[in-house]
């Protein structure tokens, strides 16, 4: 694994050339990873460098504060982005996330992490227009964090755990926030146990991803059937290892307009779905979600383009975990 970059090269490209071919990069340049600036990241997240923060069993991998700090570092990260990256560190390492199949799969799996909370505002995390593609730095680079650890600390390398036939280009970097403001829905932590001021990252590991593209329905209605139709087609599958799945269902600005218009909560969308979800006949076996509450909704996107993205389970939960401030991580 490698450390933060001593002074043994005459200079910054010559580092960056050298991880290139050591194969320590995604293929794309990194920000050397100097020990001044790993010390930062550490600093700023109350982290002690070999503060244990998961791991992989299956391949015998221990990630740490230290390992994350270095990949957030040449990743691109700001210090303060990087309590969201220890956080969603640990999402994809909870033992419910599955690191060792969802890196190693013949399908490619990706990790989406969805940043809730106060934090979102103060680190410029985007939820609005265009909050999927590039352009954003604390988006961009806070994904690619997570992607590098999972690439240099728990060794999802092509060709070694990193099996997939074809891969995907969501495996780069695919970070966003949830635009709570958009509306009165609960936002996506307060639904799943933690507090409206509390700020948290939640990693979903997905392998299908469908949007939803609909500008004639306008009613709530119309709007679930069709995604459910795309749902019954599909499934939702998991397996004896993690058990009930989720399906994470990302409603653009145009869309949440109609449901809040006509009243709908967030609940009353799982309901909706749930019901005609059981109500398919055979379709119904193949939607192992467990309940409503399998349904993960999030308002996000600018508006003008009535669309929702819908993104299919790949052999793991979707966690989430609270972002720690410095003097919270000093304490435990």
């Amino acid at each position: 694994m490698l450390s933060a970059a001593r002074h043994d090269y005459p200079d910054d490209a010559s580092l960056v050339e050298d991880y290139f071919e050591r194969g320590w990069t995604d293929g794309l340049p990194i920000v050397p990873p100097t020990p001044e600036r790993v010390e930062a990241m550490l600093e700023l997240a109350g982290l002690v460098p070999d503060r244990v923060l998961g791991g992989v069993p299956t391949r015998e991998v221990v990630v740490t504060a230290e390992h994350a700090a270095i990949n957030a570092v040449m990743a691109g990260c700001k210090p303060e982005y990087f309590p969201t990256v220890v956080a969603a560190v640990r999402a994809h390492l909870d033992e419910m996330g599955n690191c060792h199949s969802t890196t190693g799969t013949l399908s490619g799996a990706s990790q989406i992490v969805v940043v809730n909370g106060p934090i979102r505002n103060e680190i410029g995390i985007q939820c609005r227009d265009a909050c999927f593609g590039p352009g954003f730095r604390a988006n961009a680079t806070i994904g690619r964090a997570l992607r590098l650890v999972i690439r240099n600390v728990c060794r999802a390398v092509p060709g070694v755990f990193d099996r997939a036939s074809l891969s995907t280009p969501f495996r780069y970097s695919f970070c966003f926030g949830e635009d709570e403001e958009a509306n009165d829905w609960l936002p996506l932590h307060v639904e799943r146990g933690f507090a409206p001021g509390d700020s948290t990252a939640t990693v979903h590991s997905t392998m299908q991803v469908c949007e939803v593209m609909d500008y004639m329905s306008r009613t709530p209605e119309a709007i679930c059937d069709g995604w459910l139709a795309e749902i019954l087609r599909r499934g939702i599958f998991a397996d004896r290892f993690v058990g009930e799945a989720n399906i994470l269902i990302v409603v653009s600005f145009e869309h949440q307009r109609y449901f809040t218009q006509a009243g709908w909560s967030k609940a009353d969308l799982r309901s909706y779905l749930w019901q005609r979800c059981q109500a398919s006949g055979e379709n119904a076996k193949r939607i192992m979600l467990g309940g409503p509450e399998g349904f993960l909704i999030v308002g996000a996107g600018g508006p003008g383009h009535a669309t929702t993205w819908l993104f299919f389970p790949h052999l793991a939960r979707a966690i989430t975990q609270r972002i720690e401030s410095a003097s919270e991580s000093r304490r435990t």
